[in-house]
């Protein structure tokens, strides 16, 4: 494979920018709750919430912005490149007044007649709210800057800004502390709008003295707009779907189990996040390698991407989600004390559920670059969907709330069906040998990593030392099986060639 040590390095700028990135959040978010007091911290988040919700198609216009880059420079066509950034802007900038719009009306109608604001806060929950759609704007308008960074693979930048971002939210933070005379929400509102501003010209100065493409005017092509907004409109249908099935298990759960189980998901959830950060980076660094090579038609060069990127996604979030999974309790109790019931099997499922997950991503990018996606959308989007009627029977039969997660699985097994059966035709790869060498590797890998872990869990007794044993011989077993199993006889010599470099260097 060519260049492959270039995504391992922007890989690991990625894995230390989000460590970094980490840190920092937790600390200010602490600071900030004690700066602002709970009331106005929450006023600030349920506000804002709005808005961003209302944005909620900055996720599928970065993605599709990123791939439509990055097919322009796996061409080579100068003219393209400049005619696909022009034409990602125009759409940009017409969603952004779109956002706008629909924020000055249904946006203020919520927040006036539906949510639940101190007759006192409410001239600092507007400043909050108006503030929040400047920034908004400001990061679909950036947008198209964004994606030609990731799409040029000048990852290190890209760390820096958003470690400068990090930063900057940080001496704020601490900047609220030593203030008594002005209201701090709004002071905290206007201060993180001017870091997004700063944010967005460095992005646009650093795009514009880099990246040829990005520093011409607007040039309106009819085919290549109709051609970017008939794609991000299907990758919108996913965005839909993807709320619809989430939000409608927040729903059931709801009306079968009760808030309490509601609480038990939203624990749950917010670990899935912090674990699935560890295979994000990886596909942010290999996605533009697979769309280049897609865009030039190498096809073997996208096999072995698809085998990498799957291999690795998935080894990634075990190798985070494993030790977790037979640990959950005690992680549970020292981080919150006392937690809601359910909440151990709910976090265990969703790493499951997130752990298979993980293998769709190479072959979503696949589907994305090759650019007629609208088949790919309409039968996956479809399966997912069917989480929520599923889950319904199964709660009105069983009234167990971690049907829902089991059902959720279950779905994304089929659906998984659904996109190889769709994707590899595209680039002539034969189902059987999919399977063979990529998907039932990781499969056979995990279940017997699973089986070792109960094993172990049974004969171990609790305690934070015996915790920890476990943890790292749960480790042990599954990197032992990765290379005995999981891994093909070329990719066990690439390692090894790979270790021998590294001694000799040293």
């Amino acid at each position: 494979m060519k260049d492959g040590t270039g995504i391992a390095k922007n890989t690991a700028i990625l894995y230390g920018r989000m460590i970094v990135l980490l840190v920092i959040s937790l600390y200010t978010t602490r600071i900030v709750l004690e700066a602002l007091g709970v009331v106005d911290y929450g006023l600030y988040n349920v506000v804002g919430g709005v808005v961003v919700a209302i944005g909620f198609l900055t996720g599928t216009m970065n993605t599709s912005s990123a791939r439509f880059i990055a097919v322009a420079l796996g061409k080579g066509d100068r003219a393209d490149m400049h005619f696909t950034f022009s034409n990602i802007l125009i759409v940009n900038i017409l969603l952004s007044v779109l956002v706008v719009i629909v924020s000055e009306t249904i946006g203020l109608w919520l927040l006036y007649e539906k949510m639940s604001i101190p007759e006192d806060r409410m001239s600092a929950a507007l400043w909050v709210y108006q503030l929040s759609i400047l920034t908004v704007v400001m990061n679909i308008l950036s947008i198209t800057y964004n994606a030609c960074i990731i799409a040029h693979e000048r990852m290190k930048a890209f760390a820096y800004i958003t470690l400068i971002d990090g930063g900057g939210k940080l001496v704020v933070a601490f900047a609220l502390l030593h203030v008594e005379s002005v209201d701090r929400l709004v002071l905290y509102a206007c201060l993180i709008f001017l870091i997004h501003l700063i944010d967005q010209v460095i992005y646009v100065a650093y795009c514009c003295r880099n990246f040829e493409e990005t520093s011409v005017r607007l040039i309106f092509e009819s085919e290549k707009f109709k051609s970017i907004l008939r794609f991000i409109s299907w990758a919108a249908y996913g965005s839909f779907v993807s709320i619809g099935f989430t939000q409608g298990l927040n729903i059931l759960l709801n009306i079968f189990c009760g808030p309490a189980v509601n609480a038990a998901r939203a624990i749950s959830v917010q670990i899935q996040t912090y674990v699935n950060m560890f295979t994000n980076n990886f596909q942010v660094a290999i996605n533009p390698r697979i769309m280049k090579s897609m865009a030039t038609g190498d096809s073997e060069e996208v096999k072995q991407l698809l085998k990498l990127s799957s291999k690795m996604s998935f080894s990634l979030l075990c190798i985070v989600g494993l030790p977790l999974i037979f640990i959950v309790p005690n992680v549970l109790e020292l981080w919150l004390g006392t937690f809601p019931e359910h909440t151990v099997t709910f976090v265990r499922l969703m790493i499951v559920i997130s752990i298979f997950s993980s293998v769709a991503n190479p072959l979503r990018i696949i589907n994305q670059a090759e650019g007629n996606i609208k088949k790919f959308q309409l039968c996956e989007c479809t399966v997912l969907l069917l989480i929520v009627p599923i889950s319904y029977f199964g709660l009105k039969l069983t009234n167990i709330p971690e049907i829902v997660f089991i059902v959720h699985l279950i779905v994304e097994l089929v659906a998984h069906v659904v996109r190889v059966w769709i994707v590899l035709p595209k680039i002539q790869l034969p189902w059987t040998t999919y399977l063979k060498a990529t998907y039932l590797p990781l499969v056979i890998v995990f279940a017997l990593t699973m089986v070792a872990g109960a094993l172990l869990s049974n004969h171990l007794s609790e305690g934070i030392p015996n915790r920890v044993v476990l943890m790292l011989a749960v480790e042990a077993v599954f990197l032992i099986l990765t290379i005995t199993i999981g891994l093909d006889k070329r990719e066990r010599m690439s390692i090894r060639s790979f270790i021998q470099k590294k001694k000799h260097k040293s």
